[in-house]
């Protein structure tokens, strides 16, 4: 017997259970990642939104980052002000119990292991970069390492590798000023202690009570070296004005990426239980249209004859 069947209608039903399979199958997309769709085309009007927050959290994190490099700079360069200055209060202090106590012995020695920290501090670096070598942080600021290559120049100043300061890129258009150079800091330290290194060639050598020229000498060196000092603590307030911009273009940072993630996840991100509840709805819908669509094949005009 020849079954005659109404394929207009089971077309109708075939696509309506077509739909259903592909609305299940994006939910169940949309349920393991967790986004409205896996392609800038599934977001619809708001993509051009979507694609700027994205453009807004890329370059917030990024300067993020940058901010972040400056501040590790800046606090690396404050522990190494802060030893220096250390190291000339020592100075000062040594040179002032030598004069208390008519005793030089002991303060060559230690004249040379504080230009040893001194010169260390100098040359301080952080992930290779040297943070008082300014827009040249490859090469060691300062060609010294003890009190005696100090000595062995003509001119302290040619033991710098005179580099420009650097500018640190901390926010969208934002500098601040990279810090102080190894000859800002020490040019006039460095001079001071190639005088002392050169001293006993004309006032002899410290050994003993001072001669009165070199009480002269070391009375006139505890004053250079408050100058020096009071520079020092000036260049450790700069820093400090540093640290509070970069800390507060790292706030920003750090806002702007986080409303921007906000806006992004409002576009892209799905209500989980809504997609669940979606879900449920689309699998009876595959059942329902299944069932028709099967019972449709069964349909002939034959039955109502």
């Amino acid at each position: 017997m020849t079954r005659i069947s109404d394929l207009g209608f089971q077309q109708i039903l075939l696509s309506s259970f077509q739909r259903a399979q592909a609305s299940a199958q994006d939910r169940q997309i949309q349920l393991a990642t967790g986004k409205v769709s896996d392609s800038y085309g599934g977001i619809g009007a708001a993509t051009a939104q979507l694609l700027t927050s994205e453009g807004v959290m890329t370059r917030a994190t990024g300067y993020e980052a940058a901010a972040n490099i400056a501040a590790t700079r800046f606090q690396t360069q404050e522990a190494a002000l802060t030893e220096i200055a250390d190291s000339v209060a020592r100075l000062r202090a040594d040179i002032v119990t030598t004069l208390a106590t008519g005793s030089a012995q002991l303060l060559t020695p230690e004249f040379e292991t504080e230009a040893q920290r001194i010169l260390g501090a100098l040359n301080t670096s952080v992930g290779g970069v040297y943070v008082f070598g300014g827009v040249d942080g490859t090469a060691p600021p300062v060609n010294a390492a003890t009190l005696a290559d100090i000595a062995g120049v003509a001119n302290t100043n040619t033991l710098f590798n005179n580099a420009a300061r650097a500018q640190m890129l901390v926010e969208e258009g934002a500098f601040v000023d990279g810090g102080a150079v190894a000859n800002d800091v020490a040019s006039d330290l460095l001079a001071r202690l190639k005088d002392f290194a050169d001293a006993p060639a004309s006032l002899g050598a410290f050994s003993g009570t001072p001669t009165a020229a070199q009480s002269t000498f070391l009375t006139q060196m505890i004053a250079d070296l408050d100058a020096i000092s009071a520079r020092l603590y000036d260049e450790l307030g700069f820093n400090a004005i540093a640290q509070g911009q970069t800390d507060a273009a790292l706030t920003r940072n750090t806002q702007r990426r986080d409303l921007a993630e906000i806006v992004a996840a409002e576009i892209e991100n799905v209500d989980l239980a809504e997609v669940v509840s979606r879900l449920n709805q689309d699998q009876i819908a595959i059942e329902a249209a299944a069932q028709a669509l099967a019972q449709s094949r069964e349909l002939s005009l034959l039955n109502y004859l």
